[in-house]
């Protein structure tokens, strides 16, 4: 063989060597990409990812007209389940919750765990009819789960609080709006 003939095989095979650790590379970014926007325990968006949303949210809602729900839900007696049953009944709630939540809504719409007990939706396009019966149903479904965990009923609810988009509203003022929504919510139901 020549020189010429044995560079290029030599050349081809640092090629492939290079195309591999770029998949890799690739497949890295890709989970890092998946841990910086989703909750771990349960696999949907987290708090970033739910902001970062909201954020397009409010500057659809200017630009076009648009309306967004912005939902708060804090989930019942998490502390308690805790304390009570240990941090994997607890773990095994807000799984469920997620899971709940996930199946019920649209796939244009978000949902995500915002920490600890709280999780945030997104709801495009509806009004406050729809917003309350979409609440309703959710209340509903929380309502018929039959939790158990180590062969123990355990509560499962959540109170649930939201606002919608205005035109000079910013999301840190919404989050703040649906916080204190869930939170006269779950005064109420006291």
């Amino acid at each position: 063989m020549d020189k010429h003939h044995i560079r290029n095989k030599q050349y081809c095979a640092n090629c492939f060597t290079l195309e591999k650790e770029i998949v890799a590379l690739k497949e890295d970014l890709a989970e890092m990409k998946q841990h910086a926007y989703h909750d771990v325990l349960t696999g949907i968006p987290n708090r970033r990812l739910f902001v970062e949303s909201l954020d397009d949210r409010v500057a659809q809602c200017r630009q076009y007209g648009d309306n967004c729900a912005v939902l708060f839900l804090d989930v019942d007696n998490l502390k308690a389940i805790n304390d009570e049953h240990g941090h994997a009944a607890g773990d095994a709630l807000l799984a469920r919750m997620a899971k709940i939540l996930k199946t019920h809504i649209r796939s244009t719409d978000v949902v995500a765990r915002l920490g600890g007990d709280e999780f945030g939706l997104l709801l495009d396009n509806l009004n406050g009819d729809q917003v309350a019966e979409k609440i309703d149903s959710l209340v509903e479904h929380f309502n018929r789960v039959n939790f158990v965990h180590a062969d123990k009923p355990l509560p499962f609810g959540a109170a649930i609080g939201y606002c919608f988009v205005g035109p000079q509203d910013t999301t840190e003022g919404l989050m703040s709006r649906a916080d204190a929504s869930m939170y006269r919510t779950k005064d109420r139901f006291k």
